[in-house]
């Protein structure tokens, strides 16, 4: 029975994603993440565009002001692409 279900519901999702009459769009964008030792909340700014057009975000400590957090648009998926954090064992 939870097999059926979970089959019939990826059927549903998928026949919904088709029907849709927006487009997916994939947008490709650079992260600044915070230190590795930040814990507290956090939230992703824009920060600009680059030359090469690809748009620039970062992270900020503390939760987005009200009214500035950014817009979920379901039919845009964002890719940050990120620069690899060191960790200490890396700098023996």
């Amino acid at each position: 029975m939870r097999s059926a279900l979970l089959a019939r519901l990826k059927r549903l999702e998928s026949v919904r994603a088709v029907d849709s009459d927006r487009r997916l769009e994939i947008e490709f964008a650079y992260l600044k993440l915070l230190p590795r030792e930040y814990s507290g909340p956090r939230h992703i700014v824009s920060a600009g565009q680059r030359p090469d057009g690809r748009r620039e975000y970062e992270e900020r400590p503390g939760a987005p002001a009200p009214g500035q957090g950014r817009v979920n648009d379901k039919n845009v998926m964002t890719i940050y692409f990120v620069r690899a954090q060191e960790t200490g064992s890396e700098n023996r």
